[in-house]
């Protein structure tokens, strides 16, 4: 299977919206408002897996800096694979292009949350080197 791994640009809106729709429900953002994200957010960057023509999933990162750290850190916020195309590499190429572009940035390494339930990425993210902490997330919504 020939898969490209590129940074997402506005052209991707309405796959990501696909993609995303899949990932989080209906009602996220629309194929415009990704748009103007993939453009004008800073914060975020966004990776995609591309088989010809189709976006087959999708890695989203931030880069995380704080005057109390010499170092900063990538937070992958989000990694998603059509279901057709896992257990195919994608989310392993989508990482491992991710870190080899954040690699030599100060970066004193890679963080992730994903759901305590979800054996399927707990046991993915263990296999890419990633090792669970007795951290715990506290969420305040608004």
């Amino acid at each position: 299977m020939k898969l490209d791994i590129r940074r997402a640009t506005r052209e991707d809106a309405a796959e990501l919206d696909r993609l995303n729709t899949r990932f989080n429900g209906a009602g996220s953002l629309s194929p415009a408002a990704i748009a103007r994200s993939l453009a004008e957010n800073e914060q975020e960057q966004v990776y995609v897996a591309v088989q010809g023509e189709r976006l087959v999933g999708f890695c989203c990162v931030q880069l995380f800096k704080s005057f109390c750290y010499s170092r900063h850190y990538v937070e992958i916020t989000e990694l998603f694979v059509e279901e057709a195309y896992r257990r195919r590499q994608v989310a392993t190429r989508l990482m491992q292009h991710v870190e080899a572009e954040y690699r030599g940035r100060n970066i004193g390494g890679f963080q992730l949350f994903t759901g305590g339930t979800n054996q399927n990425a707990q046991r993915f993210y263990e296999k890419m080197g990633y090792t669970k902490t007795d951290e715990l997330m506290y969420r305040k919504r608004l």
